[in-house]
């Protein structure tokens, strides 16, 4: 089964809130990556984002489940500004990962 968050109708146009962003990820995307084969973020219509919003959803959510996140997440419809946070987030929640693995993580 895939599923996909639709950003826009759940957020709007502008992404901005980084305890939502947080709330969102812990309520009701990690337990989507449980059911789910896919899971999905369509941006369409999305035309800004935080970087607080951005690292509290998607940076936490690569740092804390790396592997299920590289085999299961998409993004859909991201504009070169949202693909700038998202990869950047999700490159800093990976190395987070790796440096837990590694016990050199300090944070």
């Amino acid at each position: 089964m895939k599923h996909t968050f639709k950003m826009c109708e759940l957020f709007g146009s502008f992404l901005a809130d980084g305890d939502l962003g947080n709330r969102f990820r812990f309520c009701e995307v990690e337990p989507m990556l449980e059911k789910a084969t896919i899971v999905s973020f369509d941006f369409e219509g999305v035309t800004n984002m935080t970087d607080s919003f951005c690292r509290a959803c998607f940076e936490t959510l690569a740092a804390q489940h790396s592997s299920i996140v590289k085999k299961k997440v998409r993004f859909q419809n991201c504009s070169l500004l949202i693909r700038s946070f998202i990869s950047d987030a999700l490159a800093s929640g990976f190395a987070q990962a790796r440096d837990v693995c590694r016990g050199t993580h300090k944070g």
